[in-house]
C-alpha cells in the first residue's frame, strides 16, 4: 500500500531532521561556549538546518480538510520547502512489500501461470 503524501512528508522531515541534528548541536554548543563558527557553517545553520518552514508548512497541511486544499493554502515559502521534501522523499513513495517478491515475480502478469519447463530427453 503506498503512503499518503502527508505522511510521506512527515517522514522525509524526520530523517532531515536526525540527519542534521548531531551537525547542528556541535556548532549551538561552540557558540553557547562563545567560541566562533566558521561563515560557512553559520550560513548552513541559517539555512540548511533550518526546516522551521517545512514544519510549518505539515502543520498547516495537518489542519487542512484536504491536502490540496492545504497546499494552496500555504505561502510561496512553504510550498517550496515542501517541493524540497517531496523531491528528498522520492526513495520513501515505493510501495511496501515490494523488496520482498521475487524479481520474476514483478514484471509477470498476476494471473498468468509460471511457464511449466518440461525436461528435455535425448537418445544415448
Amino acid at each position: 500500500m503506498a503512503l499518503k503524501p502527508l505522511e510521506v512528508l512527515k517522514k522525509r522531515l524526520k530523517v532531515l531532521k536526525n540527519r542534521v541534528k548531531v551537525r547542528k548541536e556541535t556548532l549551538q554548543a561552540q557558540l553557547a561556549a562563545r567560541k566562533s563558527i566558521s561563515l560557512q557553517d553559520e550560513n548552513w545553520l541559517d539555512h540548511d538546518a533550518n526546516l522551521l518552514d517545512e514544519q510549518q508548512a505539515l502543520d498547516v497541511l495537518e489542519d487542512a480538510s484536504d491536502y490540496e486544499r492545504g497546499f494552496e493554502r500555504l505561502d510561496e515559502v512553504q510550498k517550496g520547502a515542501v517541493r524540497n521534501l517531496r523531491e528528498a522523499a522520492g526513495d520513501l513513495t515505493k510501495v511496501v512489500g515490494s523488496k520482498r517478491k521475487k524479481p520474476e515475480c514483478l514484471h509477470r502478469e498476476p494471473n498468468k501461470k509460471k511457464d511449466s519447463h518440461l525436461p528435455v530427453f535425448t537418445k544415448k
